[in-house]
């Protein structure tokens, strides 16, 4: 895919990102009155209680953040976060959907799901749809943190201020929401666990590294460390399989080494060789 053709598709994707959390908003969080926080959590206290538009707040609470973002990232992330903004603005104001349910439960998971999954298509594109978004964003580069975790630490000072509004129930419905919203964002953006990191300490490294590559056909890295105990150097092998190969792995190093020393990790995301292709830089 060209340059080119990859800005289109990532402003196609945010397009229907915002679209999706759109859904989210009025077919669920809007008619029980649920907040999902951020400036979406505020514009819905200020419809119930000041009967404004919901669209409009969207709008007009998020020209300083949008100004922040500009002065934070430069015009290439900022431009996309002025259209992601925009576009959630239009969807919401024109997706007028009804109530598509009115239990409070079933609004909170399916509103929760869409919103998530709308919102991390907005930021796989590397863009955002302004409040939280953006300030979430501002936390990833001080502490470390994912960008679901970061809309969570803010928005539940929203909710916190509509529970207040409102009441504790409605609050707490909003709460779980908003975890089942960011943990949607998390899966998006990293992919289900579908890979898993073998890191292998064994006193027969050449003849496990041979097998892996020979019987399972995948990379090995070999790392230099030295044992504490042992006061001696050694090697640490390092593999990257798929979920589905763990046993496989395991029968094929204890076959080699019964004292061997392995560390099974989840991976979220593998981008390389065997795995996913890398995206292009634009």
């Amino acid at each position: 895919m060209t340059k080119r053709r990859q800005v289109i598709w990532d402003y196609a994707v945010i397009t229907v990102g915002t679209a999706i959390t759109a859904v989210g908003i009025n077919g669920f969080y809007v008619p029980v009155r649920i907040s999902d926080g951020g400036v979406s959590g505020v514009g819905i206290i200020l419809l119930y209680v000041l009967h404004v538009p919901l669209w409009v707040s969207l709008t007009v609470l998020n020209v300083p953040l949008l100004w922040l973002s500009k002065k934070m990232w430069g015009n290439r992330i900022g431009l996309r976060t002025v259209y992601g903004t925009l576009m959630l603005s239009v969807m919401v104001g024109i997706i007028r959907i009804g109530a598509i349910t009115h239990n409070v439960l079933l609004a909170t998971v399916y509103g929760g799901l869409l919103s998530g999954v709308g919102l991390g298509l907005v930021f796989r594109s590397r863009g955002t749809t302004g409040g939280s978004d953006v300030v979430a964003r501002l936390l990833l580069h001080f502490f470390p943190i994912t960008m679901g975790q970061g809309m969570m630490i803010v928005d539940f000072f929203v909710i916190s201020a509509f529970g207040i509004v409102f009441n504790p129930t409605l609050a707490m419905y909003s709460l779980i929401a908003l975890f089942i919203s960011s943990r949607a964002v998390d899966v998006v953006q990293e992919g289900v666990s579908y890979a898993r990191a073998f890191t292998i300490v064994s006193q027969k490294p050449d003849l496990i590294a041979a097998k892996v590559m020979e019987v399972m056909d995948r990379g090995v890295t070999r790392i230099g460390a030295y044992g504490e105990y042992t006061k001696e150097p050694r090697e640490i092998l390092y593999v990257v399989i798929t979920r589905s190969e763990v046993s496989t792995l395991k029968d094929l190093v204890y076959g080699i080494d019964r004292t061997a020393f392995v560390v099974v990790a989840t991976v979220h995301e593998v981008v390389g060789e065997g795995f996913r292709k890398p995206p292009i830089e634009i």
